[in-house]
Formats: C-alpha cells, structure tokens, sequence
C-alpha cells in the first residue's frame, strides 16, 4: 500500500508489475517494473517521471518510496544523490508527519540560480525535523541491511584524521618529484668472466679457464672446449715497411694450396686485419688473423678440429680484440 499523501509530497510505489507515482498527478507506469530498477535499465526513468511530475519545485520536494527493501535503497539513494529529500514509507507508519498549521518560509542551500531558493513549508518545523532525524536513521539502517549487515569500520579507522589537501597536495608534487628524478632501474646481465693472460711480449684477455702454453714457435691459449685452440704470435718486421710485409703475406696465401683468402676486417682498435684460412687436411680449419702494430706482426689463430661454433669465434674475437705487446716490447 502506498504511503498517504500529504500536501508538498510525492509518492513512489514499485510493484513487480508496474511504478505508481502519487502527487499533483497520479501516473501508473506499467513499463517500468521493479525488477528494471533492481537492473538498473528503468532507474533513469524513473527520476525523470518524478521531476517531471514536480517540475515546478524540483529538487526542493520530499519523495515517499514505497516498495521493497533493496528498491527503496536504491531509489533513495539515487534521489539522495541528486540533492532530493527521500525516506521510505515506514517512517511514516512510525511517526506521524505533523498537521498544517500557518506557512514558514525557509532556504534552501540547494536553491538554483534564477530561483529565489525559497520553499513554502507549512508550520511545525520542529516536530518535522524529528521526523527528518528519523528518515536519517531509517535510511542508514536500510543501508546496512541491503549491503549483507557487514560491521563498520573500526573506531581507530573512523578517528584517523584525514589529510588536509594543502598536505595532499605537497605530498603528490614530492612523489611526482621522486618519480622524475629517479630514473627507471635497468637490470643487466654481468659481463662474463674473462681471463687476462701475460706471458713475455704478449698480453691477451679470453675467457675464463683458459691458459698460455708457449709451443716454441709461439703461444698457444687452450681452455674446456677440447676443440679450440688459439694461436699467438709476435714478430718484429724491423725496417720493413708495413705494405711490404701486407704484400708479403697476399703471396704466401695465393701460393699455398691450403690457404684461402678471407674478407679483411677491422680490429677493435680501428686496424685493417688480413684474414684467411688453413687446411691442414686432417679435417681441422685454421682462421688466421694478422696485422702490423707497433713494429710487429701480431697473427691471432683460430684452431678449431671442424668448422668453427660461434661460441668458438666468440672466444676468438676476444683474443683479436685484445691482444697487444706488454710494455717489454
């Protein structure tokens, strides 16, 4: 059953079927039952059939819901939400709304711009404002109801004083200035190991593990890959000119069957690099690398028992790269 009315009211009735609105005029709308509202698609409709019923005071009107636990939560706090005083229906059956008796005048802190904000009430302010206090309480319980009963927060969570927004506001700019001064960490993965090894006129970094072995006619570097060795080698040229020992070599290599002519390349150190491969014919291969620096003839061989891996021409290009004369040169 409705709520009965009262002069300055509206009245909402949600039934399954359909939503009565009982004010200036009465409109059933058979459209908009109370499981669209539950759904959310007839809530809109709703607010706007009550404002257009109260067009001429809206939002300055109390609406009565009448209907369901869930419904009435929802609608009252839809229409609390758009400044819209609103109470379920059993308020009014607790407590008796007071009778007319003269008119007051009272604002409104909701009034509109181009409206004075001015709303004529009846007299009986007072007991009325026992009946709001009532709407209050009924709506929170309401509330509590709807949402599973779930306690509140703690008092401690209720008493923790909130920030001010100057303290806000200087608190946001210095982590705003924390996170553009601090640039994003990168990780990257440690260099591998290495080994610098010495031995007389020659200083070479390569892999860790590996070791020198002077074989007489030069050194040779061997590490836990049995299919690698690397050949070093350090030969003065004395007065000989640089283009002249380069030539030299061009000879040897188009002379001898087992030799094959490489690309040339450029060492780390920006110098031009002659580059070719021997057979012995024992089914190994030989890369060699030679250049002139510093009055000598530095050759850098890549042993490998079949075609080289990459890890192995990795190891390699380490030993190129790196190799130099010490300063006993």
């Amino acid at each position: 059953m409705s709520a009965p009315a009262v002069p300055g009211t509206l009245t909402i009735t949600v039934l399954d079927s359909a939503t009565i609105f009982e004010g200036p005029d009465t409109v059933y709308r058979y459209d908009l039952p109370g499981t669209g509202i539950i759904d959310g698609w007839a809530l809109a409709a709703v607010i706007d059939q009550a404002k257009e019923l109260c067009s001429l005071d809206w939002p300055d009107v109390e609406i009565i819901v009448d209907a369901d636990d869930p419904t009435t939560e929802v609608l009252t706090r839809t229409l609390l939400n758009k400044g819209v005083a609103a109470y379920p229906s059993e308020v009014l059956h607790e407590t008796a709304l007071p009778q007319p008796d003269g008119e007051v005048t009272i604002t409104r802190p909701t009034g509109r711009s181009g409206r004075s904000g001015r709303h004529r009430l009846r007299a009986g302010v007072e007991p009325f404002h026992l009946v709001v206090a009532a709407v209050v309480a009924a709506i929170l319980g309401l509330s509590w109801w709807v949402v599973g009963g779930q306690p509140g927060p703690s008092h401690e969570a209720v008493t923790q004083p909130s920030a001010t927004p100057e303290t806000t506001a200087t608190s946001g700019a210095a982590a705003a200035r924390a996170t553009v001064s601090t640039p994003p960490s990168t990780s990257s993965e440690p260099a591998p190991p290495q080994a610098v090894l010495e031995h007389e006129l020659l200083r070479v970094a390569v892999p860790a593990g590996f070791r020198l072995e002077d074989r007489g006619d030069g050194l040779m570097a061997t590490g836990e890959d049995p299919g690698l060795r690397i050949h070093l080698a350090a030969d003065p040229v004395y007065s000989v000119p640089a283009e002249a020992v380069e030539a030299q070599i061009h000879a040897m290599v188009d002379a001898d069957a087992t030799l094959h002519p490489l690309d040339p390349e450029r060492a780390a150190r920006g110098l031009r690099i002659i580059r070719y491969r021997e057979l012995p014919g024992d089914g190994s291969e030989v890369t060699w690398s030679t250049w002139i620096e510093h009055g000598h003839q530095m050759s850098v061989g890549c042993h490998t028992r079949q075609s080289p891996t990459i890890p192995q021409e990795a190891a390699c290009r380490m030993a190129v790269d790196s190799v130099e004369l010490t300063g006993g040169a």
